[in-house]
């Protein structure tokens, strides 16, 4: 009795003191699918807001853009280009997040390209996105690449 008592505080002092590996309805997590329902519904005021004014972006082709100006273009062209992207479960490690999905846009269906399996990271510090970075499967980006070099 007195082991399984000991086990049962050992768990349960376990589970207050590991940080939480899964996101789900974290804050840091719901700021993320209000990007994706913005990012949806082409809403581009409504991501910029979800960025912090002096946010870093990794993009996947690797440029750096920071602050809400140089972002802009990058969101205007996501929603120009009818972007939708799917997350799957989010890890969690203090305020950074890191997941895998796929992203769909007009112009990479018409090249029989859409979905791209992607990995993303985020920092989130209150209610907005500090950071944020995006990087192509190996497999997505040869594929982008070869059709990319057909046209």
């Amino acid at each position: 009795m007195k082991l399984r008592l000991y086990v049962i505080s050992v768990l349960a002092l376990a589970l207050l003191f590991v940080p939480r590996l899964w996101a789900q309805d974290t804050q840091a997590d719901l700021v993320l699918k209000a990007r994706e329902a913005a990012l949806a519904a082409s809403d581009l005021d409504a991501i910029l807001r979800l960025f912090a004014d002096d946010a870093i972006v990794v993009t996947s082709s690797g440029r750096f853009l920071i602050g809400k100006e140089q972002l802009r273009g990058w969101v205007q062209d996501q929603v120009d280009r009818r972007q939708r992207e799917e997350a799957g479960s989010r890890y969690i490690q203090g305020n950074k997040l890191s997941w895998a999905g796929k992203v769909y846009r007009e112009d990479w269906h018409k090249l029989g390209l859409s979905p791209l399996d992607f990995t993303q990271d985020a920092i989130i510090e209150g209610d907005k996105i500090k950071f944020f970075n995006t990087t192509f499967t190996p497999e997505s980006a040869a594929r982008l690449q070869a059709a990319r070099q057909k046209k």
